[in-house]
């Protein structure tokens, strides 16, 4: 995904022409290798479900923001997974899949990421549902 995302970069005349710097890194969300508030921004696509800590790895992604950084992030809510489970078992002859290998995080509300972000240190919290189950996430520290 690393080098796909690169090489839209360059492809890119306006993001290849900007003075923006941008870095992708590949790393484990909760060891991120990086001084506290050493970055603008930090992006994570549906991968937050896929953390097994989800608590300290919002803190080490708060950590790591200067003030006013953002977090972007992009999510899906529990029933998503309620949804594969039985897309998967009417797949395979009603065989049904074990849940705990879709996911580390079913996360139940809006309301319930907000909390995780608002207890990690983060504000001007906005988490928004689109469609049943997708979730786009954006936060500052």
């Amino acid at each position: 995904m690393l080098t796909e995302a690169r090489r839209r970069i360059r492809a890119d005349p306006d993001i290849a022409s900007s003075s923006t710097k941008l870095d992708l890194v590949r790393c484990d969300v909760a060891k991120i290798p990086m001084r506290a508030d050493s970055i603008d921004a930090f992006h994570a696509g549906a991968a937050m479900h896929c953390w097994p800590e989800i608590e300290s790895s919002l803190e080490e992604i708060h950590r790591v923001l200067v003030p006013g950084g953002r977090y972007f992030a992009t999510t899906f809510l529990g029933s998503y997974f309620s949804n594969l489970a039985g897309v998967e078992r009417a797949s395979n002859g009603g065989a049904d899949m074990e849940q705990a290998m879709q996911a580390f995080q079913y996360f139940p509300s809006e309301e319930h990421l907000r909390g995780l972000l608002s207890d990690a240190g983060f504000e001007k919290i906005d988490v928004e549902v689109v469609g049943s189950a997708c979730v786009i996430i954006r936060c500052e520290k």
